[in-house]
């Protein structure tokens, strides 16, 4: 049984998709704590009203915290000519 009907839902995807990084954009916001942030929040907001995944949703909007805070930082991509491992 589904908490919430077939409106929300779509809502929610719909938001989701608005909101998330893509990959054309990804060099430009990966590093706006404020564009991380309500990228995981809204995927954490999907995992609750499709899922009812609440281990998924805390990680998601735990992330999202450690961003408004300035505890994560984005890493640069790695390259053949570049130095730095992950």
């Amino acid at each position: 049984m589904k908490n919430y009907d077939e409106d929300i839902i779509q809502l929610a995807q719909k938001l989701n998709d608005k909101l998330k990084i893509n990959h054309l954009d990804w060099h430009k916001l990966k590093s706006k704590k404020i564009n991380r942030s309500t990228e995981l929040i809204s995927a954490a907001l999907c995992q609750l009203i499709i899922s009812g995944n609440e281990k998924d949703a805390i990680n998601y909007l735990n992330e999202s915290i450690k961003w408004l805070k300035g505890i994560n930082e984005d890493k640069p991509c790695p390259s053949k000519h570049s130095s730095f491992q992950s």
